[in-house]
């Protein structure tokens, strides 16, 4: 039996490093609730994932591979022409929260998420949490900029609750006013019109 060896691991380390990225891969970062959603729906198809000690999960994905996906808490982080990007890296055994650590450790099955099939899931767990994107910019109830990821969110006003968007940042601040589906996103879109 031969063991596969990966072509990058963690460095030797007492705390979370902070590594660049686009040398070794790049990652896909997605806000707690999509990222868990995304996680669960990928299952044995998922390489290796880090969680951050605020829930949000980073995918390692080939060099290049990956540009931006245009999806609501999702970012892509890549090596740019002018300036460095870095992202903190746990030791191998840090496989256990609350800090950072690896959600899905990393081994010789276990190390970069195919960008497609993570694109897909990610896509489905952002209509899923946050419902269908609406078009053009909106303005954020809180801070009244607008946002090119607007987030549904339900506020009071005058006695009544009112369904408005918010930006990434200012959402957590408010009930969503979406309920979690369980309708796959073709099955989804389909229900609205959208196919």
């Amino acid at each position: 039996m031969t063991t596969r060896t990966l072509p990058w691991t963690p460095p030797p380390a007492v705390d979370v490093e902070a590594l660049p990225v686009g040398k070794w891969w790049d990652a896909v970062r997605a806000a707690p609730v999509v990222g868990e959603r995304a996680l669960t729906t990928l299952g044995d198809k998922t390489g290796a994932v880090i969680q951050d000690q605020g829930g949000t999960f980073y995918w390692l994905v080939a060099v290049g591979s990956a540009t931006s996906w245009n999806l609501r808490q999702v970012r892509v982080l890549t090596r740019l022409t002018d300036e460095r990007t870095y992202l903190g890296v746990p030791p191998a055994s840090w496989t256990k929260g609350p800090k950072t650590h690896w959600r899905v450790p990393l081994g010789p099955n276990r190390y970069l998420t195919h960008p497609w099939k993570l694109w897909e899931v990610l896509a489905e767990a952002d209509r899923a949490e946050y419902g269908r994107r609406p078009k053009g910019r909106q303005l954020c109830y809180h801070c009244q900029l607008p946002t090119d990821e607007p987030i549904p969110i339900e506020v009071a006003e005058r006695g009544m609750t009112v369904s408005t968007y918010a930006c990434p940042n200012h959402a957590p601040l408010y009930p969503t006013g979406q309920h979690p589906r369980t309708l796959t996103s073709a099955t989804a879109a389909e229900h609205e019109g959208h196919r």
